[in-house]
């Protein structure tokens, strides 16, 4: 008869077992706002040789299901944006094309920069509950341009000087933007 305890197997980061640590493991993007994107992507390919780059307008045209808030309220926006990869972590690099939004909002207080850094996770519901009790709530969200999932945008900005955003991953995906 063996005299070990059975061991817990380690918690998926996303999950309602997580400390907070684990919750937020899954740092996989950087995102910078800018008034202009071919501009920026120009001097980051030719300059400082990023690339190569993945161009998607959000939300996507021809989706049914696209759902978006900002400030509590149904949103309508758009952007553009170009995404990189930088070793690891995903470059995101977003121009604000229509409507207001936490884009918008960011341009017009602080100009262009560094906006905010995602963390990926299976499931965003116990998050959320964990960040309700710390009153941080949704600045604005949507649907992924991947279908199924949500990206959400906290409202971060006063407490820790940027954004964080937090984004589901599917099973047999790796959360990367396609």
């Amino acid at each position: 008869m063996s005299s070990e305890q059975p061991t817990e197997s380690p918690a998926v980061p996303g999950t309602a077992a997580d400390t907070p640590q684990q919750m937020f493991s899954n740092f996989v993007q950087l995102g910078i706002i800018v008034r202009d994107l071919d501009r920026t992507v120009k001097v980051l390919s030719e300059v400082f040789g990023m690339g190569p780059w993945r161009y998607v307008t959000y939300p996507p045209t021809g989706r049914d299901d696209i759902e978006l808030t900002y400030r509590g309220e149904e949103g309508h926006f758009s952007h553009r944006i170009a995404f990189t990869n930088l070793g690891p972590i995903e470059l995101e690099i977003v121009e604000p094309t229509t409507g207001p939004s936490g884009i918008t909002e960011f341009v017009a207080e602080h100009g262009e920069g560094i906006h905010h850094i995602r963390f990926n996770m299976p499931d965003l519901e116990p998050v959320m509950a964990h960040l309700a009790a710390h009153d941080i709530g949704t600045l604005m969200s949507g649907s992924g341009i991947r279908p199924g999932t949500q990206w959400v945008h906290l409202d971060t900005a006063d407490k820790v000087g940027f954004i964080i955003e937090i984004m589901n991953t599917l099973p047999g995906t790796s959360g990367q933007t396609p």
